[in-house]
């Protein structure tokens, strides 16, 4: 068994006159005599020495660099480092030290290097050699599966794009797996020049379109092949999504939703070809939907970054515990203890870098922790700009805004919860501006999102491998360390400290989630549609049952049955009907169809056909969330909150829902889900409830800051609820032919004008689309001839005359 060269890093670990030596000098002492120097660089040959003998041992190859590369960063001498990085094609840092003059003097082996350096450079970057290499035999490769595996950063998205124009096709997807991706990919792909239609929502496509390229999700990408579009070529980013599943959610996993999107375009078209790219798969052969499948794999081993782990807290060794500040060796697999213990924010104070990511999973957390943060650290002294910014979040959203204080000492927190188009706008100001150094966020940054991270402070997380893996890689992204304004080569090392706090719990131990970074992941394959998925024997009939229906759905498409358009539409994956109960709605709907009053509003007509008369576990088991539809007060309250959406901005809807709680009873209760839930509720549906899910507004009536800033995260969680679930319901309707597009349109939209359902199909925001109608603008938004909206001259000089959030948006859809 191949274990990357670890046995032999085992037995430097028990030679401790070497083994602590070597991590006094990697660790401790900054200033390095000669010998001490000679020493290490000793210890790096023989690493090296010993991988030339067997090339599976890459961990040595790996330290052998860590060391070589710290040796010359504390001894200011980067010949070792040039002669490693020019013999093992790391070209890009052999380039960076000569652009940096690090080498005292030129020699004729350094004249033949640069020579064959430029072979992979152009007036942009520097490749390694591996990466050149692997990009031009993917470019080539004209096979219909393919995969690119590569550490995060080594250019993804360029190797996307260059694909596209190297081999033509009509119509392509790129299927991300959220909807900031949905913005930044598309906003890279205007900059492309493809001459094609860019699609980010399944209604921007018409049958008559050509030339497209379609950057969607999952769930955006099924109603496009149901509108009858047939993929020439899919490229499915972050493809180690499609390994997760839970079996509690049943078809609700949108894992399962992307195969489904891939084996239907595969079933619409046998001749697509599928590119399938991840930052932290293991093994392509776990993507496979089937066992005649075959993926090219093409991967990127080497990382030009090197970890610099350090735990603040308590580790036990040989059941003895000890607290301090503690360096982590990932490939002797010790820790060794640089310091005692001090305060967490001190600590954090004194490390802290130009852009901190602090990570907490918990949207709570994150909110409890920035405000820790902010009464830590000192005031800054505020550009303009963030004064403008500060004044501008208190008129857009409200005086009370936490963000509008944190902002006064560099502090933007970040999470699902917040509005879409103010997370995005704040995103600007960590990317662009130098008094942002924190950012507080959880998995919302973790897919793809590309921020100019240099230091990570891990406060608290899952104990997956993979997400971890990926979130250190968001850290000092090559781009930004081999960038012309750039001096700095120890941004080579990726600072991750992981700091505990008692009142910020873990999911596992700290200590084991350090150690974890020494191992190499498992890809844990959960969906049953993939080939080589592992399936727990309680979960074998759920498996068997889901394999079967999906099967069907796409054996079917086309002529779905009553049930297969329940699962497509997207009811049955919220709601889960019996199989009884499916014959029950059926009936329904065909009578339905005769009988009622074509007046009726929508979101009553949602509540009359799926939910009442069904009883909860005897004919359905919808998800809690969904299952607060059968209550005509939930329903009210729905109407009240589209309708505002359509007229209202953020700061009157924060208000108002305000002053509605402030009317209520002590007893009343929010609903906030369990990201900020206090209490439990029981109910006749949920007895003995343990699922912390609403707030008691009594708890908190004489705080208005406090309730200010829950109608904010409250009206988020709404427009999320009805983005998703009551869209897939009414969704549902449209395709059970109780409503037609129109009605959706009207009810979703709140117009039918083909113009302005274009606009708002964009993306772009309500409270924007509102001012341009307002200031007459939506005739100045014209669409070349791929369908792509474009800016003329009066919308340009509209733009040009707006200022904050608003120029900005209009910039990102307009420019």
């Amino acid at each position: 068994m191949n274990d990357f060269g670890k046995t032999v890093l085992t037995h430097i670990k028990n030679e401790k006159i070497i083994s602590n030596n070597l991590l006094t000098l990697l660790y401790e002492k900054n200033d390095l005599e000669l010998r001490d120097a000679q020493f290490l660089y000793g210890v790096a040959l023989l690493l090296i020495n010993e991988f030339e003998k067997d090339h599976k041992k890459f961990f040595l190859l790996d330290y052998a660099y860590n060391i070589i590369a710290k040796t010359s960063l504390k001894t200011n001498d980067f010949r070792a480092l040039y002669d490693f990085t020019v013999n093992y094609g790391y070209y890009p840092i052999a380039r960076k030290i000569i652009q940096l003059n690090k080498l005292p003097s030129v020699t004729l082996n350094q004249v033949f290097a640069e020579i064959t350096i430029d072979e992979f450079s152009d007036s942009d970057r520097t490749l390694t050699f591996e990466q050149k290499n692997i990009f031009k035999k993917i470019l080539d490769d004209n096979s219909e599966l393919t995969s690119f595996l590569a550490p995060t950063s080594y250019g993804k998205s360029e190797l996307i794009f260059k694909h596209i124009k190297k081999h033509p096709a009509k119509v392509v997807g790129i299927i991300v797996p959220t909807k900031a991706l949905i913005d930044q990919v598309s906003r890279a792909a205007k900059k492309q020049g493809l001459e094609k239609k860019i699609i980010v929502h399944d209604q921007n496509y018409s049958q008559n379109d050509e030339s497209v390229l379609a950057i969607v999700t999952q769930e955006r990408a099924i109603r496009l092949l149901e509108e009858g579009i047939i993929f020439d070529q899919l490229y499915i980013d972050e493809a180690h999504e499609m390994l997760k599943f839970n079996f509690g959610l049943k078809h609700n996993n949108r894992s399962l939703i992307l195969a489904r999107v891939i084996k239907l375009a595969k079933q619409r078209n046998s001749k697509i070809k599928l590119m399938y790219l991840s930052p932290v798969l293991n093994n392509s052969e776990n993507l496979e939907l089937s066992n005649t499948e075959t993926i090219q794999e093409y991967r990127i081993n080497n990382d030009l970054k090197i970890l610099d782990i350090k735990l603040l807290g308590s580790i036990e060794e040989n059941s003895f515990k000890r607290k301090g500040l503690f360096q982590y060796d990932k490939y002797l697999g010790t820790f060794y203890k640089i310091g005692d213990l001090v305060n967490q924010f001190e600590y954090i104070k004194k490390v802290e870098k130009n852009k901190n990511l602090h990570y907490l999973y918990r949207p709570i957390f994150i909110e409890e922790y920035a405000e820790k943060l902010y009464q830590n650290l000192p005031n800054i002294e505020l550009s303009k700009e963030l004064i403008e910014l500060i004044n501008e979040l208190g008129q857009l959203v409200h005086p009370d805004f936490k963000m509008v204080k944190y902002i006064k000492k560099g502090i933007i927190y970040l999470h699902a919860k917040l509005p879409s188009n103010i997370k995005n706008y704040l995103l600007k100001y960590v990317r662009e501006s130098n008094q942002i150094k924190h950012l507080v966020a959880n998995s919302v940054i973790l897919a793809g999102m590309n921020l100019p991270i240099d230091n990570l402070f891990y406060i608290s997380g899952s104990s997956n491998l993979r997400d971890l893996y990926n979130l250190i890689g968001r850290v000092n992204r090559l781009n930004e360390i081999f960038s012309k304004k750039n001096h700095d080569l120890s941004k080579i090392l990726i600072p991750v400290n992981f700091i505990e706090f008692d009142q910020f719990p873990q999911r596992g131990k700290m200590q084991n989630k350090v150690e974890k970074l020494r191992l190499k992941f498992n890809d844990e394959v959960k969906n049953p549609l993939l080939n080589n998925a592992t399936i727990e024997q309680e979960n074998k009939k759920s498996a068997s049952k889901i394999i079967t229906e999906e099967t069907e759905l796409i054996e079917n498409f086309g002529q779905l049955k009553f049930k297969q358009k329940l699962l497509m539409a997207g009811a049955q994956q919220i709601l889960n009907y019996t199989k009884s109960s499916v014959e029950k709605l059926q009936y329904r709907v065909e009578n339905y169809k005769k009988t009622t009053n074509k007046d009726v509003d929508i979101l009553d007509m949602v509540k009359q056909v799926f939910f009442e008369n069904f009883n909860i576990e005897r004919d359905f088991y919808p998800e809690y969330n969904a299952k607060r539809l059968e209550n005509i007060a939930t329903i009210n309250y729905y109407k009240m909150f589209v309708n505002d959406l359509k007229k209202l901005n953020l700061k009157e809807r924060i208000d108002k829902i305000v002053a509605y709680w402030m009317r209520q009873e002590n007893d009343y209760k929010v609903y906030v889900g369990q990201s900020f839930g206090e209490v439990s509720f029981d109910s006749s549906n949920y007895l003995d409830s343990k699922n912390k899910v609403y707030v008691q507004l009594a708890n908190h009536k004489d705080d208005e800051e406090f309730l200010n800033n829950l109608a904010i995260i409250k009206l988020q969680i709404d427009e999320d609820f009805l983005g998703h679930e009551i869209s897939l319901l009414v969704n549902t309707l449209v395709n059970l032919d109780l409503i037609n597009q129109t009605d959706f349109d009207r009810f979703y939209y709140g117009t039918i004008k083909s113009e302005e359902l274009a606009i708002l199909q964009l993306g772009v925001s309500r409270s924007l689309f509102n001012q341009l109608k307002k200031d007459k603008q939506i005739i100045n938004i014209k669409f070349d001839k791929f369908g792509n909206a474009k800016a003329n001259d009066h919308l340009i000089r509209y733009i040009q005359n707006q200022q904050g959030i608003r120029k900005f948006e209009l910039q990102q859809y307009f420019s």
